[in-house]
């Protein structure tokens, strides 16, 4: 130190004029090394290998690597230190004091030029170059020395005093002998030592140690204390009150003591440390969130593209770089139409597509969508559903565009078939209708040759059975009237049989034309009629009023004479007939029923009560075709409803039946 030195206020590192520019093979030995650092007064040295930097070396460097192996057997490269703290030529001297503290270091490494390993400052020239004539106002040594001098036997081995120099990040040792000090190993000491290449388990401090060690009194001023220390060359004073030691002054400890005139600064420094630390763990941790949601990002099969105010590219998985051909482009920080003039060709347009929907995107703060195709790098298409979402700041700014897409090409394939499939359904059912239309057409024919050509002869037999009865009933005899008056019957149910056929016909072809209609109002019409026809029975009909539905009039009518036909017919032997029509609600909804107490029916056999033909009763007993209930089942499914049957022998029988929406 020079303790006649002017303040550095306003200097910089770069007006320091002695700066250790000596550098060093990496593959030099240690002990070597540290000979070199003797022979040219320095402290430490640049630490190279082929032209390139690797670290410095230190006294305090190669004091920590002797310890894990012999100093004989390491190579500079290995007893360097890596990672000094680095200043720049215009760094202040204040803050180059700044990052000697936070590192804990003595020396700092200044670098004008990145590929320049530059040169070292050790931490006396710095102090130099502040001023030591900050410390005069200092009263005595005692306020700044280190109250406990670490002390050693001088017989103890010299491994032992690195080992405590190491553990208390101390410059040196006291060495005693019957209580006195006798003297005192520095890291200067172990330097030379070092540097001869000997084996230092096997030297004790006496042999090697600074004797008779220069001390101060504690009342001393650190002004007095620094000018000896400069006036000897050394860096360490022992402190003694009368004949006892009290401690140890070092560079570093006037160092310390600086609180009085730069107590503020040492706080900026803290705070500063403090708030470093504290930005670091928020770097940390948004690194981590960063890097979890990269992984995330990057895992998923979708493209992702996050895009930042101005529509510049920040981040983007992989697929998305892959699809738009930009794979191992230096893609951020570049817009949609720059990237297009370096990505592959087949997504220049999907890229300026994707830049002229941003605007529209921002202007959709709920995400804007659409779909775009793009030629991928084997050549095939690609589908791509897209999704940009907007991010605004909370003053309104726009933060940043997030663009998701995924890949619907399959989706797309298949509405193409569908598509295709349609079409050809299209004309498939344009044939069938035509089809159908032409079968229909040969049904009305052959309806109609069924009720002209079948009903001609059987009115010919029917009239000349007649004729025959009245006009020769004499020759006939008995016997012969009665198979002539049977084959009469047989025409006349032949010619019912047709009629039926041709009426399920014609209500399964009738259009439907619903509206409101009153099935109360209708039954009891049909009442009055079978009443009216037959006025020799008396049948009690029970009809509940008010029923309306939604239904074809005209085939409403048919389903109510079929079934309360049926009724009237099989309630004749029956003393006391009743038929009921009405409504009530079943596990499927709103039903209607017509019920008797008539003969009823087996309830197996109530499935084939709606098949054509089907009789469960001779003619002789119950006249009928067999095709009344087949029409009623026809009209039900047409009205989209359902029918069945609920009966037992000698029972009666009830019909329920609903007609859909």
């Amino acid at each position: 130190m020079s303790p006649t030195r002017q303040p550095g206020q306003g200097g910089t590192l770069g007006d320091i004029r002695s700066p250790i520019t000596l550098r060093l093979s990496a593959e030099m030995p240690l002990a070597q090394a540290l000979s070199t650092l003797l022979a040219n007064r320095v402290s430490g040295a640049i630490v190279m290998c082929d032209d390139r930097y690797v670290g410095i070396i230190t006294e305090r460097s190669a004091a920590r690597a002797c310890l894990d192996a012999s100093p004989s057997t390491l190579m500079l490269g290995e007893a360097c230190d890596p990672n000094p703290p680095v200043g720049h030529p215009r760094t202040d001297l204040r803050e180059g004091y700044r990052l000697l503290v936070r590192h804990g270091s003595r020396h700092i490494r200044i670098q004008d030029d990145r590929e320049d390993p530059g040169v070292l400052i050790s931490e006396t020239e710095l102090l130099g170059a502040l001023g030591v004539e900050h410390f005069t106002h200092l009263a005595t040594v005692g306020h700044v020395m280190s109250p406990r001098a670490h002390t050693v036997p001088a017989t103890a081995g010299v491994e032992q005093a690195i080992r405590q120099m190491r553990q208390y990040n101390i410059g040196c040792v006291v060495a005693e002998s019957g209580g006195l000090p006798v003297g005192v190993f520095t890291f200067h000491d172990l330097t030379v030592l070092l540097s001869r290449n000997v084996r230092i388990s096997e030297i004790t401090l006496a042999e090697v140690m600074t004797h008779n060690p220069i001390s101060v009194e504690c009342s001393a001023s650190v002004w007095s204390a620094a000018q000896t220390m400069q006036q000897r060359g050394i860096r360490h004073l022992l402190v003694t009150r009368g004949d006892r030691l009290v401690g140890m002054l070092s560079e570093h400890d006037i160092v310390a003591g600086l609180e009085g005139r730069y107590v503020a600064f040492l706080r900026e420094i803290i705070a500063e440390q403090e708030q470093e630390l504290i930005d670091q763990r928020v770097r940390l941790a948004r690194r981590e969130g960063e890097e979890r949601l990269r992984r995330i990002i990057e895992s998923t099969p979708d493209m992702v593209v996050v895009k930042d105010g101005e529509d510049r590219w920040l981040m983007s998985n992989g697929t998305g770089l892959r699809l738009f051909g930009l794979s191992g482009a230096d893609y951020a920080g570049r817009t949609e139409t720059e990237l297009a003039r370096i990505a592959a060709p087949a997504a220049v347009r999907s890229l300026l597509n994707c830049a002229g929907t941003n605007e529209l995107a921002w202007n959709t703060p709920e995400g804007y969508r659409y779909t775009d195709s793009l030629v991928c790098p084997d050549g095939t298409t690609c589908h791509l559903d897209v999704i940009k979402k907007p991010v605004f700041n909370p003053d309104g700014s726009r933060q940043m565009l997030v663009v998701v897409g995924r890949d619907i090409t399959d989706r797309v394939l298949m509405e193409e078939q569908v598509r295709a499939l349609n079409a050809t359904l299209e004309e498939r059912v344009a044939q069938r209708t035509d089809e159908l239309s032409a079968t229909l057409a040969e049904l009305e024919s052959f309806s109609y040759s069924v009720s002209h050509d079948l009903r001609t002869p059987l009115r010919a037999i029917e009239g000349f059975s007649s004729v025959v009865m009245d006009e020769h009933a004499d020759a006939l005899g008995p016997e012969g009237m009665d198979h002539l008056r049977r084959v009469r019957d047989a025409a006349c149910r032949m010619a019912s049989l047709i009629d039926d056929l041709l009426d399920l016909s014609r209500h399964v072809r009738k259009p439907l034309q619903r509206r409101d209609t009153d099935l109360s109002a209708t039954a009891t019409s049909i009442a009055r009629d079978f009443l009216d026809g037959s006025p020799g029975r008396t049948v009690a009909f029970e009809i509940e009023a008010g029923i309306h539905a939604e239904c074809d009039p005209v085939l409403l009518r048919t389903v109510l004479e079929n079934l309360i036909g049926n009724a009237w017919k099989f309630t004749r032997p029956v003393p006391h007939p009743c038929i009921r029509f009405g409504r009530r609600r079943e596990a499927e909804g709103l039903v209607f029923f017509v019920a008797d107490n008539g003969v009823g029916f087996n309830r197996a056999d109530a499935t084939k009560l709606f098949t054509p033909f089907q009789r469960f009763h001779s003619a002789a007993e119950f006249e009928g075709s067999g095709i009344g209930l087949a029409t009623v089942h026809r009209i039900v499914q047409r009205h989209g409803g359902w029918i069945r049957a609920e009966s037992q022998p000698g029972q009666g029988a009830t019909f329920l039946f609903s007609l859909g929406a």
